[in-house]
């Protein structure tokens, strides 16, 4: 098993050694200096631009500082005037939800040209998690471009902005594009494997990983912008898509989590707190999906702070499962552990205001693809356990059926087995009832003892054929019962009635006389239309030994049926 999982480790390094990026390819335009301030949607850039306490700038890149409760948020590229000959021809960054995203091109007297883009006009990249907007009237007079993005709904809108060069922007380069897809086909194998598992063992951690899965393809392919291949989607529908995925997977992690660790490796309470709280973390993600103006400010700091808790549920019930020397558990520490990392830094960057807010997506979504590789072995193996526990549930309980479907005496099966596989049996074609009945048993006992009578049982049973086409009972005291199959089952009932007698002699040489034996027969014609009822057969055996006895004992008495009603049974 921890082979398998070395090799599946290396495959996820080969992965990752694909996602570097490609040597040859121009680079996105870097800015001398990125500055951001929030702003009202009233307040005009000149105002804005002339506040200079309210910006946040640095060298080449952004920093902290980003939040979501003003209106607007204006983003400033300067841009290096050596370098203007390379123009800026696009804008790129993150898919989001927003309003309205506003591009100023301000030439070197300030003066700024702008124009509007509403979310149906971004062009959203197939090779990545970006969408683009064209840039207007950049020349070499251009020194910056600044940007209004309008009610955003999330921080990364704007922390992951950049300039291209490209007027159609670039995604990722064709490595990068390989390995993301390769992933998102790894996702694919847990829903095969989990389908199949569930058909062979309905256990519900199979169900929550194959959720899981399922979650994890929904969010990648979104998230690797793969989904646009298909067509275009409204952006606040892949926007309310995405978040449903996010917290249905978290959920869906906390549930399989407590139902995947073994019964005893987890304290109950804590099992309990976490399957109770996976419907708030989907109940999160539904709220914060509600496009509704007054939850903008807190939609994406509630989800990050239900998936904080969430995973601290998760980090809780490993260490717990650790500590009761759970064998599960090894597969979730190293799946879940660098998840839990990437996430703690995602989580981090949204909520420090210090911090640069960032989706990671590479590496996240390499983390995803070791989870689904190294969970899916961990299926496997609490696979084989859970079966190696049912097969010795199944042993034990064979065992017991055996023991309590038998007679302790003889050794034969008792009535209350055979009754219970009657229907079966006919089925497969045991259609000829025999009963036998010891003749005159009751002097055996009172001559000799019970003693030599339960030796004349035991002699009795060693008479009796039980083979693929027989099958021997002892229905209670002295009487014995055959179900044969077969064109000569009369004949070979009637032998064993006859071989009675002499392995009576054999085996109890106590006895001053013969044990002889008599029989009632019913043979089903297979033309006919008999009712498949023991009480039926056994009623008419009955009978037919009845007459066997009164015509004087030591015979069979037959008779071939072909149909008849079953035997009314007592209502109590």
């Amino acid at each position: 098993m921890f082979s398998m999982l070395r090799r599946a480790l290396w495959s996820i390094v080969l992965l990752f050694a694909g996602m570097m990026p490609a040597a040859a390819g121009a680079m996105p335009i870097v800015a001398q200096q990125m500055c951001h301030a929030p702003a009202a949607v009233a307040e005009s850039w000149q105002a804005v631009l002339a506040d200079s306490a309210r910006w946040q700038c640095a060298n080449g890149g952004w920093r902290g500082g980003w939040n979501l409760s003003a209106e607007t948020t204006l983003m400033r590229f300067d841009l290096d005037a050596a370098d203007g000959h390379v123009l800026p021809q696009s804008i790129v960054t993150h898919t989001g939800n927003f309003e309205r995203i506003d591009v100023g091109v301000v030439d070197r007297g300030g003066q700024a040209q702008w124009t509007s883009w509403w979310p149906r006009d971004a062009s959203h990249l197939s090779t990545g998690p970006y969408l683009s907007i064209p840039i207007t009237g950049a020349d070499s007079d251009t020194r910056q471009i600044v940007v209004r993005v309008v009610r955003p709904w999330g921080k990364t809108t704007m922390s992951q902005m950049a300039l291209d060069s490209d007027p159609q922007a670039r995604g990722w380069p064709l490595g990068r594009i390989v390995a993301m897809a390769a992933i998102c086909g790894m996702l694919l194998v847990p829903l095969l494997i989990n389908a199949a598992f569930y058909s062979v063992l309905p256990e519900r951690f199979v169900i929550w990983h194959l959720v899981m899965a399922a979650a994890m393809l929904v969010q990648a392919a979104l998230g690797t912008g793969f989904v646009h291949i298909m067509g275009d989607m409204p952006p606040l529908l892949e926007w309310q898509i995405n978040n449903i995925a996010i917290m249905t997977l978290v959920a869906a992690a906390l549930m399989f989590a407590a139902t995947f660790l073994e019964p005893d490796a987890l304290h109950p309470r804590l099992r309990t707190i976490s399957i109770r709280f996976a419907p708030v973390v989907f109940g999160a993600g539904m709220a914060a999906s509600v496009p509704l103006a007054v939850l903008r400010p807190y939609s994406s700091v509630s989800l990050n702070i239900v998936t904080g808790i969430a995973l601290s549920f998760i980090v809780a019930m490993m260490v717990d499962a650790w500590r009761r020397h759970s064998p599960s558990v090894r597969f979730q520490i190293i799946g879940w552990t660098p998840i839990i990392a990437i996430a703690v830094w995602r989580i981090a960057a949204y909520v420090v205001p210090s911090m640069r807010p960032t989706e990671a997506v590479e590496v996240y979504y390499l983390a995803l693809a070791l989870e689904v590789v190294v969970t899916a072995l961990g299926i496997v193996n609490r696979f084989v356990g859970v079966r190696n526990e049912r097969d010795r549930a199944t042993a034990r309980a064979l065992e017991l059926e055996g023991v309590a479907g038998r007679d302790p005496l003889t050794g034969l099966r008792n009535r209350r087995s055979i009754e219970r596989r009657f229907d079966e049996l006919f089925r497969t074609g045991f259609r000829t009832m025999a009963l036998i009945d010891l003749d005159h048993f009751k002097t055996v006992n009172d001559v000799h003892g019970h003693a030599v009578g339960d030796e004349v049982l035991c002699a009795v049973a060693r008479a009796m054929i039980d083979d693929r086409d027989s099958k021997a009972i002892r229905m209670g005291g002295e009487e014995f019962m055959l179900l044969l199959r077969g064109p000569d089952a009369v004949a070979r009932a009637e032998r064993c009635r006859r071989a009675i007698t002499a392995r009576v002699a054999a085996q109890a040489p106590a006895l001053d006389r013969l044990v002889t034996a008599s029989m009632g027969v019913v043979e089903h014609d297979p033309k006919g239309t008999l009712e498949i009822d023991f009480m039926a057969l056994y009623i008419q055996c009955d009978r037919l030994l009845y007459e066997a006895k009164r015509l004087g004992r030591n015979r069979m008495m037959k008779e071939r049926v072909t149909g008849f009603q079953p035997a009314e049974r007592c209502v109590a």
